[in-house]
C-alpha cells in the first residue's frame, strides 16, 4: 500500500516490537533504503513521526543516516529541523549525520532552521559544524533567509567561525539588510525551500543566480 514495506509501516505506526522482529532477519536489511511512493525511506518516516527509538534501531541495523528523500532531496536531519523536533536533531547530530548536506534546491538544515526562526537549533547546528557560507540555488546563505533579526544576529556572530574560507557578514547601509561577501559555494548540489514564506534580510536582486534552476516544489 502506497509503496510501503513492512518496515515503513512499523516506523509510521511506532511498532517497535514488530520492527525488532523484522530487523532480526538478514533478508530485511535490503529494505532499509527502499522509498515509498512519497519518496521516503523508513528512517525518514521514523524521524517525521518523532520515533527516536525506532530511528536508533534502523541506524543500528545499517540505515543511511544521510539518505535523501526522492521528492525534495532532504536528509533525516532536515526533516527533524523542519518538524522542530529538538531531541531528534540532537540524536542525529550525535550519530554523526552530515550537518552540511544540501537538498535539491541547495538548502541545508541551517537554511531551514533560519527560515523558520529556530534560534536554538541554529546555534546547535553552528556548534556542530554547520557552514553558514553555503548558498542555495537562489544564491542565498542562511542569514539571507533568516526569519527575524535574532536569527540573523546569531549567524552574524558565529558564522565566520565555522567555514574554511571565512566571509565577513556586513550590515547594509540601507538598514537591517544583512549581506555576505564571497562567491557561490562549489559544493551546492541539492535543496528544498527553508520556509514556505521566508523573510529575507537582503536585496535578492544582487544575489540572483546566473542560470535559474528548474522549479522544485517544497514538501
Amino acid at each position: 500500500r502506497h509503496g510501503q514495506t513492512a518496515i515503513h509501516l512499523c516506523c509510521e505506526y511506532d511498532q517497535r516490537e514488530c520492527l525488532s522482529v523484522l530487523l532480526s532477519f538478514p533478508s530485511f536489511s535490503s529494505c532499509l533504503e527502499i522509498r515509498n511512493f512519497e519518496g521516503l525511506s523508513p528512517l525518514h518516516l521514523a524521524v517525521l513521526h518523532g520515533h527516536q527509538d525506532l530511528a536508533k534501531m534502523l541506524l543500528d541495523a545499517g540505515a543511511d543516516i544521510n539518505a535523501m528523500d526522492v521528492k525534495s532531496g532532504q536528509s533525516p536531519l532536515m526533516h527533524a529541523v523542519e518538524s522542530n523536533n529538538a531531541d531528534l536533531v540532537h540524536f542525529l547530530i550525535e550519530n554523526r549525520c552530515d550537518v552540511n548536506s544540501q537538498s535539491y534546491s541547495g538548502n541545508t538544515a541551517l537554511h531551514i532552521a533560519c527560515g523558520r526562526g529556530q534560534v536554538d537549533t541554529a546555534r546547535l547546528l553552528l556548534k556542530s559544524g554547520a557552514d553558514s557560507s553555503l548558498k542555495n540555488y537562489h544564491n542565498d546563505t542562511p542569514v539571507m533567509v533568516a526569519k527575524n533579526k535574532k536569527i540573523a544576529d546569531v549567524l552574524r556572530g558565529r558564522g565566520s567561525k565555522h567555514v574554511r574560507d571565512p566571509h565577513t557578514l556586513l550590515i547594509s547601509p540601507h538598514g537591517s539588510n544583512y549581506m555576505e561577501n564571497g562567491s557561490p559555494s562549489s559544493s551546492q548540489s541539492r535543496g528544498s525551500s527553508p520556509s514556505s514564506t521566508p523573510h529575507t534580510f537582503h536585496n535578492s536582486a544582487s544575489h540572483s543566480p546566473k542560470t535559474p534552476p528548474a522549479q522544485v516544489h517544497y514538501y
